[in-house]
């Protein structure tokens, strides 16, 4: 197993991985080590599934489904090597919820933000205010952030964003800048940049300790941003300009029951507004 794994993270379809997709391969593949010296022959779909349910109920569902991805799309590259005939790791993830990450309420956001260290309110209020990903955000430099705006050029998309510093976010980045030595905007407690992985296995500790319910993340917080811009009523192309999402299709989905909402709203206000004029001619 070992091999086989070295042998994936050497190949060329592994090298076309954007940067994230990488560390977060190499996280989830991480449990297959306990099985390092077992013949890629001898692993079997019971061993997988115990690892997988070992991670559903430790980690969540969230977890569980990434680790049946990953481990999946490694199983499908030996057999497509040939290293084995048949792979153990499909529909692994049948059965577990979709392990789609929560997205935060704004009362959670704002109780991390008024309770959490100052190093995680950072990340918290930075990715709220932005709705970047955690990899682009633990980057981000002060020279990024000028003239108003804060220009990013996204690590997996390779889109630049620029994006307006609302009058709240302004005042933290003011505050900051003149608590702040280093090059990046966010930065551990020693006054070090942030790695996007502490940063992803620390912040649920701290939230866990001001009673905020395991799962949520920066990822949620980005999911948050989204929705919040769709209840103003911008558009799925307005939200976008935000995020940096590539495809459209991601933004509908995260901001689909805001949409909604919105919308109903809308609906319903135009129906009392005209009943309300009809009142008005028939009296």
């Amino acid at each position: 197993m070992l091999a086989l794994i070295r042998a994936y993270e050497g190949s060329p379809e592994f090298a076309r991985f954007a940067p994230a997709t990488v560390d977060a391969t190499v996280r989830y593949l991480a449990p297959l080590l306990d099985m390092a010296a077992i013949p890629v022959a001898n692993v079997k779909r019971k061993h997988l599934m115990l690892i997988r349910d070992a991670l559903a109920e430790i980690r969540g569902h969230g977890a569980a489904t990434q680790f049946c991805r990953r481990t999946s799309a490694l199983f499908s590259w030996a057999v497509d090597r040939q290293w084995i005939d048949n792979s153990p790791a499909v529909r692994l993830n049948r059965g577990l919820d979709s392990g789609e990450l929560p997205t935060w309420t704004m009362e959670q956001a704002q109780k991390a933000i008024l309770d959490l260290p100052e190093p995680y309110r950072r990340a918290v209020v930075l990715a709220l205010h932005t709705g970047q990903r955690r990899g682009d955000l633990c980057r981000l430099r002060w020279s990024s952030c000028t003239d108003g705006r804060i220009v990013v050029t996204q690590q997996k998309t390779k889109r630049t964003v620029s994006i307006p510093i609302v009058p709240e976010l302004a005042f933290e980045i003011e505050a900051w800048r003149r608590d702040t030595k280093g090059l990046t905007v966010l930065q551990t407690e020693r006054g070090i940049p942030w790695q996007p992985q502490y940063l992803s296995a620390s912040l649920p500790r701290e939230l866990a300790k001001i009673g905020l319910p395991v799962g949520l993340n920066i990822h949620g917080l980005r999911k948050l941003a989204a929705v919040r811009l769709a209840e103003a009523g911008c558009s799925i192309h307005e939200i976008a300009a935000i995020t940096g999402h590539k495809t459209l299709a991601m933004v509908q989905h995260y901001t689909t029951a805001a949409s909604q909402r919105t919308l109903s709203d809308a609906a319903v206000l135009k129906l009392r507004t005209g009943k309300d004029l009809q009142t008005a001619k028939n009296e």
